[in-house]
């Protein structure tokens, strides 16, 4: 009898033990099912804070910025909100653009984006900020050694630079003295795209290269380095002006030479001022990148790495070359940025 009870007292006691155990077994599942559905309720956020730093103030910039202002608006009709600091240097200068970028680093923002004046000084901040947990990508100037997580801009800069000197080469019927505007020095894009002119040049043993001048994206200087030129070298039929800032400079310089038409000057971008010395035939060509793009998609980049989401590690922007011939195509297609732009004022 003894034994039975014993038997019966330890069976009991090894049913109600597995009863417990499937018990907390449950608990547990509904616990772990309901952190599950926790995070998956938490989804992408619906606010975020973002820095932007350009290389300078500049015009240009601020067609980057209308595109990012763009985005901004569209992702606000979806409930989500975007603050975005714009922090630009007021010139290209190395040590104060890196100060901008160690500023925007210590604000702790959900991504910043920067555009790298010299990759070299950058590439260190930015991957000292990224091995401690800072999210950063690139625009329009490109850190491509550092760990930036995404560039979005013109990867083809020597293509740019190539079909202008081929277009300068034609009309110059292949004979002649020409001058380049370097732009700022430390600049990839800059240096791409002479680096392109150059390539193209070499072919043409008639076509001589007389003068290079580094204007650091300021339109006075460029001016100023024009007349020298003009003076220096009163022969020369054709001025490559690299960036945004020094097609305006050489066509004033040019302008007020008395030389319109007489000398080609090929360059970069759509300042509206550059626009206008095209129209006035003063600027024969200038290649044009899609630049409120880059401003958009940027913010676009930056929602997705905010998210935890992958990126691609270039996103690629077009460009294209306007002349006198294709204005209008041009002008439609601002057209289209027209909205972004009502926003910066």
């Amino acid at each position: 009898m003894k034994s039975f009870n014993r038997l019966k007292r330890n069976s009991f006691t090894m049913i109600t033990g597995l009863i417990l155990l499937l018990l907390l077994s449950a608990c547990s599942g509904e616990t772990s099912s309901g952190s599950q559905s926790s995070q998956a309720q938490e989804g992408p956020k619906d606010n975020y804070k973002f820095v932007f730093v350009p290389k300078l103030i500049h015009p240009w910039y601020e067609s980057v910025r209308a595109g990012a202002l763009g985005a901004v608006e569209d992702y606000k009709e979806k409930g989500i909100n975007i603050e975005f600091e714009w922090d630009a240097p007021p010139t290209a200068d190395i040590v104060v653009h890196s100060q901008k970028v160690e500023s925007a680093i210590s604000k702790q923002p959900d991504v910043i984006a920067v555009a790298a004046l010299d990759p070299s000084s950058t590439t260190p901040i930015i991957n000292q900020a990224v091995d401690n947990g800072t999210k950063i990508i690139t625009f329009e100037a490109d850190a491509a050694d550092s760990k930036r997580a995404l560039y979005i801009g013109n990867n083809h800069n020597d293509k740019d630079g190539e079909v202008l000197a081929e277009l300068m080469a034609e009309q110059m019927n292949y004979k002649g003295e020409v001058a380049i505007l370097l732009g700022s020095l430390g600049a990839p894009s800059h240096k791409e795209r002479v680096e392109g002119f150059k390539k193209v040049m070499a072919k043409y043993p008639d076509i001589k290269i007389v003068a290079e001048q580094a204007d650091n994206d300021d339109l006075v200087k460029a001016a100023s380095l024009t007349e020298n030129i003009l003076q220096a070298h009163p022969n020369v039929k054709g001025i490559f002006a690299n960036n945004a800032a020094n097609p305006v400079g050489a066509a004033r310089a040019v302008k007020s030479a008395g030389k319109a038409g007489e000398v080609l000057i090929m360059g970069m971008d759509d300042d509206p001022e550059t626009i206008k010395y095209l129209k006035e035939g003063v600027v024969t060509a200038t290649v044009v990148q899609n630049v409120p793009d880059i401003g958009y998609k940027a913010i676009e980049h930056m929602v997705a790495l905010a998210n935890g989401e992958s990126v691609p590690e270039i996103d690629e922007i077009d460009s294209y070359v306007v002349t006198k011939d294709n204005l209008g195509d041009y002008e439609k297609k601002q057209e289209e940025y027209a909205e972004y732009f009502k926003l910066l004022k």
